[in-house]
């Protein structure tokens, strides 16, 4: 470990010196030594071996703290390697699975189909007459990947005492971040776990095949899948095919982001094939993000105001996904958004971006750089490769429009399953919203009610207090703006049996409870005055 310390320290400090000797010569009037800084940073993490080139790889994606010189430079590393001993391989496969090869498999490989810097993968057949594929990790890794990664830690903590960029950019956070992802990428039951979960989700697509893993034949170091056949996403077949695999790529993308809440984090050509029967075939579950369902849902509204080229809502969105301050200026960022959509609309359509517009409208926070949760960083790496493979399955692609063909169904279940099927775009997914979220917003007001000295359950809420009375108001109040909303949402969906003239009977009903809570609030308020008189 201590000669891997030296090596790893005397990288970085090449590195360090080569940061300050480009910025010199850069601000002397030699950049060409800055430009070139990217391509030998690469190189030198290439040199350190797996655990570096799968770090540079991750970085390459976080366009929200690199510029594009530095992200097309290390998006350069390449994963493939020699492979290791066949021998090597078996002795680990047996071990996992406590059979002999010979025994447990019908036919197995001794040949490797690909090798990279983690692990290699060997074909195989099953005695029940499948074909599957066995993927094994290289002898030691994982703990080669611990070991580098605890150093590595150890000589950020170090250098950002002296690099206040470091530190602006949370290069510790960042670091344990990228520890914690290698680390899941290099225990094969993770990627298993994330295997069953997509064959089961996608099991009845018509467009979209994920192999199922082989459970029995499965473990930490080894993973057995089904073996599928395909075109490679770049040869000429698929391509003729463009515009139809657009629609089932993006399709795809949004069932992962707005319904399974899941989504395959690096969906480059490499992992994804053209079956013989059309259906887009996906492969490698080691990165897979997540969303909770408050991030989906504000996701999905991002989505539906780009597609609207709506500024405020655009805004509303992005400070409701966190890509905004909710306390910055709101109208100087509804002008910024402004700016940004009018320059979307001057570029050539092959050109929009929605990843590059998220990035985008999180810098108008004001900041030189932008900094993203890891929950957004990853969502927003994805977006971008997944944006990369749809311009090489078909550069002429139409993104605005594919959105709004598919998008525009997703927005419509969304809030169909909360207030059925209405007609403008954004009171519809606002009244959705706040009919899901009132009771939340109201519980929490009063969560956050400070405690009082006479120890009533929720502070000074003693009974016929003031601060009593208050709340009793604010509650009648949401449930009377939460019955107004859901009569106007029923009104518009227009369905059930009329009254008093041309009045759906449930919008009816709950409008005449709206009026009673506005009457009651209404008389609350007036003896309040009376008492304070």
């Amino acid at each position: 470990m201590i000669i891997r310390g030296i090596q790893i320290m005397w990288t970085a400090t090449r590195l360090l010196l080569d940061v300050l000797s480009a910025m010199m010569l850069n601000r002397m009037g030699f950049g060409r030594r800055m430009t070139t800084l990217p391509q030998r940073t690469t190189r030198r993490l290439e040199n350190l071996g797996p655990t570096f080139t799968k770090l540079g790889q991750a970085l390459s994606e976080r366009r929200d703290i690199l510029d594009a010189n530095w992200a097309a430079s290390l998006s350069n590393l390449q994963s493939k390697a020699a492979p290791f001993p066949a021998d090597a391989a078996v002795g680990i496969i047996e071990q996992s699975l406590a059979a002999n090869t010979a025994t447990a498999f019908a036919g197995f490989e001794r040949e490797p189909l690909a090798a990279g810097s983690v692990a290699q993968v060997h074909a195989a057949k099953l005695h029940d007459g499948r074909e599957v594929v066995v993927k094994v990790l290289r002898p030691g890794v994982g703990e080669q990947i611990a070991r580098d990664m605890r150093i590595l830690l150890v000589l950020v903590r170090l250098f950002q005492h002296v690099i206040p960029a470091l530190r602006r950019h949370r290069a510790a956070a960042l670091a344990k971040e990228l520890s914690h992802n290698l680390k899941r990428e290099t225990d094969l039951r993770q990627e298993a776990r994330n295997i069953r979960l997509f064959a089961r989700a996608f099991a009845d697509s018509e467009t979209v095949y994920i192999p199922d893993v082989v459970d029995e034949m499965s473990d930490a170091s080894v993973i057995t899948q089904e073996r599928s056949m395909g075109t490679p996403l770049d040869e000429r077949e698929a391509i003729e095919r463009g515009n139809t695999l657009t629609e089932t790529f993006i399709d795809f993308y949004l069932q992962q982001f707005f319904v399974l809440g899941a989504f395959h984090a690096d969906p480059h050509p490499g992992n994804l094939l053209i079956m013989s029967d059309g259906r887009l075939c996906v492969h490698d579950f080691g990165a897979v993000g997540r969303l909770d369902i408050g991030t989906r849902e504000a996701l999905l509204g991002f989505v539906a105001a780009f597609i609207y080229l709506d500024s405020e809502w655009l805004t509303d969105a992005a400070i409701d996904l966190g890509l905004l301050s909710v306390t910055a200026d709101r109208a100087a960022l509804t002008r910024g958004v402004d700016g940004i959509l009018a320059e979307l609309q001057g570029a050539a359509m092959s050109e929009w971006s929605l990843a590059k517009t998220m990035l985008d409208i999180g810098r108008l926070s004001g900041y030189r750089t932008l900094s993203l949760p890891p929950h957004l960083a990853a969502l927003v790496r994805t977006v971008f490769t997944a944006e990369s493979t749809l311009r090489k399955l078909n550069p002429e692609a139409d993104l605005l429009l594919v959105l709004q063909a598919t998008g525009n169904r997703f927005l419509a279940n969304r809030r169909s399953a909360v207030i059925g099927n209405l007609h403008t775009p954004r009171l519809e997914w606002e009244i959705a919203r706040f009919v899901r979220r009132a009771p939340t917003i109201g519980a929490g007001w009063l969560q956050r009610v400070p405690a009082g000295a006479a120890g009533h359950p929720i502070g000074s809420l003693a009974p016929g207090s003031g601060l009593d009375h208050a709340v009793r108001q604010v509650a009648l109040a949401i449930a009377a703006l939460g019955s107004y909303l859901a009569s106007a949402a029923l009104m518009l969906a227009d369905r059930g049996p009329r009254v008093l003239g041309d009045i759906p009977l449930p919008a009816a009903i709950i409008l005449a409870a709206a009026l009673l809570l506005t009457i009651q609030i209404l008389i609350q308020s007036h003896r309040q005055s009376e008492q304070q008189q």
